[in-house]
């Protein structure tokens, strides 16, 4: 039953206002913080509890959900976070950068770093190497970086970054080797 048959069943008005009460409730709980803060934990909150009455979510469910989020923590390190990944899968990651970064033109749009981004890869010469020992099958990339206006644009730096024959990342590995991975 979804939330609108709730509030239209016989009997479930009620129901429906306890429910609402709820949401009212605990958005009004937050009373610390910035003004922003509150709005988006209050929209967090009314969104979250209408998709929960939206599918009538079973406390089974919910315990089910928790567990997840519970082992997603569990396995996230210093080199691995599980969050930024599940926040990939679900397009939170994307959804964030393209409301703060508008489409303009012909310019590549905006894109997340991706869960595998490490800051401070090592500097390759334009035309090096940057395999670093990993094995797959060797690739050449080229591309020019330019403004709207199709003018070079200088000092541009470009990281790069691959996954070996095995689709592993550098720092999926326990050695702390830097492999396949630059900035040019």
């Amino acid at each position: 039953m979804t939330l609108s048959e709730v509030a239209t069943d016989s009997g479930a008005g009620s129901q429906f206002a306890r429910e609402e009460s709820l949401v009212h409730e605990v958005v009004r709980s937050f009373t610390g913080g910035s003004k922003r803060d509150r709005e988006v934990m209050g929209s967090l909150v009314r969104h979250l509890h209408s998709f929960v009455r939206d599918v009538r979510l079973t406390e089974a469910e919910w315990t089910k959900g928790i567990d997840f989020l519970t082992r997603v923590g569990q396995i996230t390190t210093e080199t691995r976070q599980e969050f930024v990944l599940l926040s990939d899968v679900l397009g939170v990651s994307m959804q964030t950068i393209a409301v703060n970064n508008e489409a303009y033109g012909d310019a590549t749009e905006a894109t997340v770093f991706g869960p595998f981004f490490v800051a401070d890869a090592p500097q390759i010469q334009i035309g090096g190497d940057i395999a670093g020992g990993a094995a797959g099958e060797p690739c050449w990339v080229e591309g020019t970086v330019t403004d709207t206006e199709g003018n070079p644009l200088p000092g541009a730096r470009i990281e790069v970054w691959e996954a070996d024959e095995d689709g592993f990342y550098d720092v999926q590995y326990n050695d702390g080797r830097t492999a396949a991975r630059a900035h040019l």
